[in-house]
């Protein structure tokens, strides 16, 4: 007898195959169908929710593919004895990373999918110094759709945004050479000019942005050769830097014979996000577009297992920074965009995530509400300061040990007693409701008990 099971096609979007897998794999992670549970027999599925035998024939065929279902000749389908159980005893609310929902599925139709192609399968098998034709125009066509404009030769690849970043500033910087970034910034900036021993200057925020009365001081003061910036979504803050000042921060770059990085890693919602300064550039003067790279990667949009990044150059540049690139590795895995490619120009690349995200991000404003915090929230991050005597320390000392991690703003060189929580891991909205509760008790509880505190 098969497990008595059934599902409501319209709770899923996409063919209806795809959405009897989708409600596979949510009953195995919910628990309504239990490891060695024997799926109902594809006749009586198809007739109970009104599809065609061959759609379940089809749907109980990828569930085995992705690896929740086994087929035993002549016994019928089964859930697999171990599923793999994605949730950990933590929350680690201290690592900005998506949410998982379509991602595994989508990689595994591609992986399937360049398996079936032995012509591809052999390109990207041998050494390559560049891209593959189709894989360049597959990011340049996606890049163009979003409204940012370039040559393909002007897009260089990378393994995650981080390798591109420390390429840059190995390619155009000497150690007589300054740079200059935001006062409280990604981690990955101060290691990369650590290690290549760079003079680095950093530049106080505001709630638009740079400080630009005191980046015009430092900027002559010291004449940088870059400015690392991330506008659209600073990290940690989540300030968002204002048009004007991004018209400001173009105009100073051509006077002062400056580069402006532009690193676009961190996530936005559609309604979040601008076009980069690379567009603003292109659409002002030939000096302007000298001046700008553009840095991003699929990290936070899709995963930070694909570690694929991709740098937008001004034509003069292209030459050092492969060069540089050429220096660490010699080539970007074939393999990783050939995925790359095959995932940006599809729904797969985005999913739902959006939906899910907006809805966690006004749930955890409710919770800094009533708290009665200072917060700002943008994408998958949230920057919250803590009300005195209270100090960050003790709310993610307290968080740890009930196996919830978030970041202290002393990580980013903030030491104004923020926290910044990134919402991405929890693994469903359960989950993900109470953490909340709980990030919510210990603030409050420690509250009452900070003045004792010594």
């Amino acid at each position: 007898m098969g497990t008595i099971w059934s599902l409501d096609l319209n709770e899923f979007s996409g063919p209806k195959y795809v959405r009897i897998v989708t409600a596979i794999e949510q009953a195995i992670h919910s628990g309504e169908l239990t490891p060695n549970s024997k799926l109902p027999p594809q006749r009586q599925l198809a007739d109970t929710i009104g599809v065609t035998i061959g759609t379940i024939t089809r749907a109980y065929a990828l569930a085995e593919q992705r690896g929740y279902v086994e087929a035993r000749r002549g016994d019928g389908t089964y859930v697999k004895a171990k599923v793999q159980n994605t949730e950990s005893s933590k929350v680690n609310f201290a690592t900005c990373q998506p949410p998982l929902t379509n991602q595994t599925a989508a990689l595994s139709d591609i992986l399937t999918e360049i398996a079936k192609d032995p012509i591809t399968l052999n390109q990207i098998m041998g050494y390559q110094a560049d891209p593959l034709t189709h894989q360049q125009q597959a990011f340049h066509h996606w890049l163009t759709t979003r409204g940012i404009e370039q040559d393909s030769k002007q897009l260089i690849f990378c393994h995650g945004a981080q390798q591109g970043l420390f390429s840059v500033l190995n390619a155009l910087l000497g150690k007589s050479d300054v740079l200059m970034h935001e006062e409280n910034c990604y981690p990955g900036i101060r290691v990369a000019a650590n290690q290549l021993g760079l003079d680095a200057h950093s530049i106080p925020l505001t709630d638009s942005g740079l400080d630009l009365m005191a980046l015009q001081t430092l900027v002559e003061q010291y004449n940088p050769k870059l400015l690392y910036l991330t506008l659209n979504n600073q990290n940690p803050t989540c300030i968002q830097y204002s048009m004007s000042q991004r018209q400001t921060l173009l105009k100073m770059a051509i006077e002062h014979d400056f580069y402006i990085l532009e690193d676009d890693v961190n996530y936005c919602l559609p309604e979040e996000w601008h076009l980069p300064l690379w567009q603003q550039a292109r659409e002002h003067s030939v000096q302007a577009q000298s001046r700008v790279i553009y840095l991003s990667s699929l990290s936070k949009t899709f995963s930070g297992g694909l570690r694929q990044g991709f740098i937008l150059l001004p034509e003069a540049l292209i030459a050092p920074v492969k060069l540089a690139l050429h220096s660490q590795c010699w080539m970007v895995s074939p393999l990783n965009m050939e995925i790359a490619a095959r995932l940006i120009n599809t729904q797969a690349l985005v999913g739902e995530r959006d939906l899910l995200i907006r809805e966690r991000q006004a749930l955890a404003i409710s919770m800094c509400d009533r708290l009665n915090l200072q917060h700002r929230w943008r994408g998958l991050n949230g920057w919250l300061k803590l009300n005195s005597p209270l100090k960050a320390h003790h709310v993610v000392t307290a968080l740890a040990a009930k196996g919830i991690l978030v970041r202290n703003g002393d990580d980013f060189d903030n030491h104004d007693n923020h926290i910044r929580i990134s919402i991405g891991a929890a693994q469903n909205l359960t989950q993900f409701i109470e953490s909340l509760q709980e990030i919510e008790t210990t603030i409050q509880t420690l509250s009452q008990s900070a003045y004792s505190v010594v």
